[in-house]
């Protein structure tokens, strides 16, 4: 053995001794091609008792399924009661900030305000007052006059109005009419807008009520023009006109734009002014009457407009076989021509002329604008009455000439009452509002909010 006091130590611990190949045997077969590992299963304790499968084992995914549904539920509810944004999933909806809309700036609309609070303030103003957060009260809106002039826009409900709300270019608009409600068989106005959430519309309503923005119900519309001509009885003009105040103070609404577009058809017996024009005249003037009966203290007085073809105007000349005028007809056919019915104008404070159901050509557009309207309208409706509509994009059943609605708002502004657009919605969602800031500007529109001074 050495004396090497290195050596002794290893040798004593045994760090550098082979470890013992006592019971440890090699057998070559286990490394020959034929081994196959992978078909080799360990060896598990047997207690007798096979594993059964059983639904009891399934309690973890249905906590999970009902967490899950729940979460699911919890964010639809916040997003419906417009707590969400449902764009960027963030909490700006809690907080009004007029910043974007009101072109003024004016510090008595432009603060921002928890929602839930100023939602409870404006519901207790009056229905032509705003709620002024700089001055924690009430207060009136611009009275009408004879210089306003309108620029009314459709917003149809199936699509988010706080892309109407949000919007720069709403700054422009005096009136918002919603689209559609329809009268059911027996005469009862429906109450329920075609987006899925009523209270979230009632909100888009109040928000606009803080810039002045008078906000009206469409009701019919082309697609359920029908329902107008069962209107034709006692019981449901009755009906309808319960109904239709019903959804007024409902949805605090400042009143109602008619979109009858019933015409020479085979309803009316291919005459509308002889057959329908009488039943018009009556379910018109019992909406007014409606509408004064609910009118409060103090509220300035319900609007009622209604919505009308420019060739309605057109003189009828019967033995012009290419073109009769506005008595025009296809035999056992609904059509979109009808002659005006002059009653009309004393009941209503617009008539809406819809200048995107124009058929024939750009050169008919000159002839409107220069014979129809200032001539043979104005002869039966006051020119301050009427407002002179336009389209956007693909709400234009027709195409129009190019610039045709900065036409219409400038002429409308200048020479009547004002302009309106079919649709809002399609403008804003596809066109990125071009169509609305155009015609905006053309007519120099906009609500002028009162200035009050800021409080100190």
């Amino acid at each position: 053995m050495s004396d090497n006091p290195y050596t002794r130590v290893a040798s004593t611990s045994g760090f550098l001794q082979e470890p013992s190949r006592d019971g440890m045997f090699w057998d070559e077969s286990s490394f020959t091609s034929e081994s196959n590992y992978g078909e080799k299963k360990p060896i598990e304790a047997d207690d007798g008792h096979e594993f059964v499968h059983s639904y009891r084992h399934m309690w973890p995914i249905l906590v999970a399924v009902w967490i899950f549904y729940g979460i699911t539920c919890g964010i639809a509810k916040l997003v419906q009661t417009y707590e969400i944004d449902p764009v960027y999933a963030n909490w700006t909806m809690t907080e009004f900030v007029e910043a974007n809309v009101i072109g003024e700036r004016c510090d008595a609309v432009g603060r921002a305000s928890t929602w839930h609070d100023l939602k409870r303030k404006l519901l207790q103003c009056r229905r032509g007052d705003y709620y002024d957060p700089a001055h924690d009260d009430c207060y009136s809106c611009p009275a009408a006059s004879p210089t306003d002039r309108v620029f009314s826009v459709f917003w149809e409900s199936q699509s988010d109005c706080t892309h109407l709300v949000e919007n720069v270019n709403t700054r422009y608009i005096t009136h918002v009419i919603w689209s559609f409600l329809v009268p059911r068989d027996d005469g009862t106005l429906t109450n329920e807008f075609q987006f899925w959430s009523q209270d979230h519309i009632k909100d888009c309503i109040l928000q606009l009520r803080m810039h002045c923005v008078k906000n009206l119900v469409a009701i019919g519309g082309a697609s359920d023009r029908l329902q107008f001509l069962k209107l034709n009885t006692t019981e449901n003009l009755h009906r309808f006109q319960t109904s239709t105040m019903a959804v007024l103070e409902e949805f605090g609404f400042d009143g109602i734009d008619v979109d009858d577009e019933t015409g020479n058809m085979i309803g009316t017996h291919q005459d509308w002014l002889t057959n329908h024009g009488p039943v018009a005249v009556k379910y018109l003037q019992t909406l007014r009457d409606g509408m004064d009966e609910i009118q409060k203290p103090g509220e300035p007085r319900y609007i009622l407009s209604w919505d009308e073809f420019p060739s309605a105007w057109d003189p009828p000349n019967p033995t012009n076989k290419d073109y009769p005028g506005c008595i025009m007809f296809e035999e056992n056919q609904d059509g979109w021509h009808r002659c005006y019915e002059p009653k009309i104008s004393g009941i209503v404070d617009f008539v809406n002329v819809m200048m995107y159901n124009v058929n024939g050509g750009d050169w008919v557009y000159g002839v409107i604008m220069t014979d129809t309207l200032p001539k043979k309208a104005s002869a039966v409706i006051p020119p301050h009455k009427l407002i002179i509509g336009a389209c956007s994009g693909m709400g234009c059943v027709m195409s129009q000439p190019a610039g045709q609605e900065v036409f219409n708002a400038g002429n409308g502004s200048a020479y009547y009452g004002g302009t309106m657009l079919w649709s809002g919605t399609i403008d804003m969602l596809y066109e990125n509002s071009t169509c609305v800031g155009r015609m905006g500007r053309a007519g120099n529109y906009g609500v002028k909010m009162p200035f009050r001074a800021t409080l100190t």
